[in-house]
C-alpha cells in the first residue's frame, strides 16, 4: 500500500508528519532519514499489517 506523507511542522527537534491515505495517523520523527521507517512502523501498528507492505512517498 502506498502512503503519501507530508511534513506538517518542524519544531523542538521533531518533524510532525501527516499521511494522506490515513488521516488519523500522525507520526513524529527526529530527521528526514527516519520518515519512511517511522511511517511504516506507525501504519503497521495501526492496521495490523506488516510494515513491509507500506511504500512511503515523501512530499516536501
Amino acid at each position: 500500500m502506498k502512503l503519501t506523507t507530508h511534513i506538517k511542522s518542524a519544531a523542538d527537534g521533531k518533524l510532525s508528519l501527516s499521511i494522506e491515505e490515513i488521516p488519523a495517523l500522525e507520526v513524529a520523527v527526529k530527521n528526514v532519514g527516519e520518515i519512511p521507517g517511522g511511517v511504516q512502523a506507525a501504519a503497521a501498528k495501526l492496521t495490523g499489517r506488516d510494515k513491509s507492505e507500506f511504500i512511503i512517498e515523501v512530499r516536501y
